[in-house]
This record gives structure tokens, C-alpha cells and sequence, in this order.
């Protein structure tokens, strides 16, 4: 089995909603990025490249690459999960956690949980995902950035998983 750790900080702009967990919340704020900036879906997907040892999400999608401007980040953790998969590994878990001092994401973690599932291909019990505050401290806490925490399980594909890239 592999173990892998994720973290993303993105700076927040004024105006909305705020790109998170691969949807829309409304919000008074936005996360700034070369892509679209979604904190969470990037430590998930520095998570399961650091697990496999196939680098980073800026190694895999670099913000040299005017592709990769404004790209959804849904199509990024994707194409991480199949490199992942193409090297013979799948997905047991992810647990995450989401540090912003607002919104309050209880009311949309559901939503968020089952859009992560669908994109990486696993059942949404396998995805967790926390939310926390600041306290008012720091930049996350005077809301001028949002940051992401995930840690990703992986284990060997069994012989029968060919038929689907990762369950």
C-alpha cells in the first residue's frame, strides 16, 4: 500500500462563487489560479500522484503550459487518477480537509463528496472531506486564501480492476 499527502493555497478575489470540490458555491469570493483555482481537487490530486511517486499537480498541469489557463480541475484530478491507475495502483481512500474561514461548507460537503467520488470512479463512502476555520488568524482567517489538505491511500490493482481504471 502507498500513502500520499496533498496541499494547495490559492488566494481569494473578490466576486463569485467560489470553485470548490469540482462545483460552484455561492460566495462573495473566488479562489484565484492559473486554472480554475479548486484548493481541494488540487491536494487530491497531489495526494494520489505523491502516492504513486509520479510528482506534482505543477509537474503534471504546469502554469507554463497557456493550456492549462483557466483548466478544470474535475479534467486534471482525472487525468491524475488514470496515470495513477496506468502504473498499477487504485484508490482505497481519501480524506481531505478544506481550511477557510467562510463559507461554512457543512451544507455542501455532501455535494462535494459525491462529485469528488464520481470523478475519481470509487464509492462515496472512500471520500471524507472536513471543513475548518481559521479562527480569524492569518490570511485564511482574514480571508485573503483558502487552503486544502488531503491524504490519499492507494493499494495494488487487482488482476480483475483491468476492465475499469480505478473503483
Amino acid at each position: 500500500m502507498r500513502v500520499g499527502i496533498g496541499h494547495d493555497t490559492h488566494r481569494l478575489g473578490a466576486g463569485g462563487p467560489l470553485r470548490l470540490g469540482g462545483g460552484d458555491i455561492p460566495h462573495d469570493r473566488h479562489l484565484l489560479g492559473h486554472s480554475d483555482g479548486d484548493v481541494l481537487l488540487h491536494a487530491v490530486i497531489d495526494a494520489l500522484l505523491g502516492a504513486a511517486a509520479l510528482g506534482d499537480v505543477g509537474q503534471m498541469f504546469p502554469d507554463t503550459d497557456p493550456a492549462n489557463r483557466g483548466r478544470d480541475s474535475g479534467e486534471m484530478l482525472q487525468a491524475a487518477r488514470d496515470a495513477v491507475a496506468a502504473v498499477g495502483w487504485r484508490i482505497v481512500n481519501i480524506d481531505c480537509i478544506v481550511h477557510a474561514q467562510r463559507p461554512r461548507l457543512l451544507p455542501h460537503r455532501q455535494t462535494m463528496r459525491l462529485r469528488i467520488a464520481d470523478l475519481l470512479g470509487v464509492d462515496p463512502e472512500r471520500v471524507s472531506l472536513k471543513g475548518k476555520t481559521a479562527e480569524g488568524i492569518g490570511p485564511i482567517g482574514q480571508e485573503q486564501a483558502m487552503a486544502a489538505e488531503c491524504a490519499a491511500l492507494l493499494a495494488p490493482r487487482e488482476e480483475d480492476d483491468s476492465t475499469t481504471p480505478i473503483h
